[in-house]
């Protein structure tokens, strides 16, 4: 499903997090059902990049076992905010992953997220 929509241009590990620098494909299939002539990136798939990001970061498949918040604060028009930053806080504790994610570009704040994750 995401293949192709997004690339990273920018990408950072450290203990307890990780941030990334996306630009998304404006012209990826996605867009021209979601919606036609007012393309919008679904929810769905801002939680797949999060997740895409982790599995980046912990290099290993990841399953979502919860999701304790998931706010959509704003609609990502890919042709106003063709980039967008991705901050993720991540901890882990016996093989459960718990990641606050809060994606956003400049003072626009787009998703925030609380998930849990273990090994898939």
């Amino acid at each position: 499903m995401l293949t192709d929509l997004y690339q990273i241009s920018d990408f950072n590990r450290e203990a307890g997090h990780v941030s990334a620098r996306i630009g998304l494909n404006i012209s990826h299939p996605i867009f021209e059902g979601h919606f036609p002539g007012q393309p919008v990136l679904p929810g769905v798939c801002q939680m797949a990049i999060v997740k895409d990001l982790l599995e980046k970061a912990l290099q290993k498949p990841l399953r979502l076992k919860k999701a304790d918040q998931v706010k959509f604060l704003s609609m990502i028009d890919p042709r106003k905010t063709p980039e967008l930053n991705l901050q993720i806080q991540l901890s882990e504790d016996a093989g459960l992953y718990t990641a606050q994610a809060v994606l956003q570009f400049e003072e626009y704040t787009f998703l925030k997220y609380k998930a849990r994750f273990v090994d898939a």
